[in-house]
């Protein structure tokens, strides 16, 4: 037989539902844990390596991005010069490799390094048409993840583009599948001055 915990009544009750409790919340946080996959580690190592968020998005802005694959492979090139030590030194070789015969082949070499960045972060982008984001915000929350959602795009040029994108975060934070909107001030304004004193 149990010893009460106290002379309240009420006391073994509340002793009993708060053990319940604990339980349920180790036994979801085991089902929760999963083993991150590889592309998932090599990205935790690029925010933990100090060169690793300058060159991942150096990669993003200037060959990703760019429509044309001269410029891109270009850019290329200069990013191949100063790879984050993190990365596994196939990758690092492969990055030098690709750099040095992006200009001479950028045909080739820059939509394989697209698919290469894609592989890397493309759990992490998600298409932001209506459609698209809502059945891929649906899959996400099926699986039981909590959604932080951060509008990307281009550098912010102009009153209109301000506009449209502080639009595009508003329309963000009113849906009811998103629990979280990450925005920066340098994403929705156009005259963002590092140096106001106001």
């Amino acid at each position: 037989a149990k010893k009460p915990v106290s002379g309240v009544p009420f006391a073994q009750s509340l002793a009993d539902e708060t053990v319940a409790q604990v339980r349920a919340w180790l036994d979801r946080a085991a089902v929760l844990h999963r083993r991150p996959d590889a592309s998932s580690e090599r990205l935790a190592g690029v925010l933990k390596d100090p060169q690793g968020p300058a060159f991942a998005l150096g990669f993003v802005d200037r060959v990703a991005r760019p429509e044309d694959l001269s410029v891109a492979a270009r850019n290329f090139r200069e990013l191949s010069r100063d790879i984050p030590a993190f990365l596994p030194g196939v990758l690092r070789l492969l990055i030098r490799v690709g750099g040095f015969f992006a200009p001479i082949f950028p045909m080739i070499v820059v939509p394989i390094a697209r698919g290469a960045l894609k592989s890397l972060i493309g759990h992490l982008i998600i298409d932001a048409s209506d459609r698209k984001l809502r059945r891929s915000l649906r899959h996400l929350r099926r699986r039981g993840d909590r959604l932080n959602i951060n509008l990307l795009g281009e550098a912010v040029l102009g009153d209109q583009e301000a506009d449209r994108r502080l639009a595009g975060v508003q329309a963000l934070i009113r849906r009811g599948d998103v629990d979280y909107v990450s925005v920066k001030a340098s994403a929705i304004s156009s005259q963002l001055s590092m140096w106001a004193y106001d």
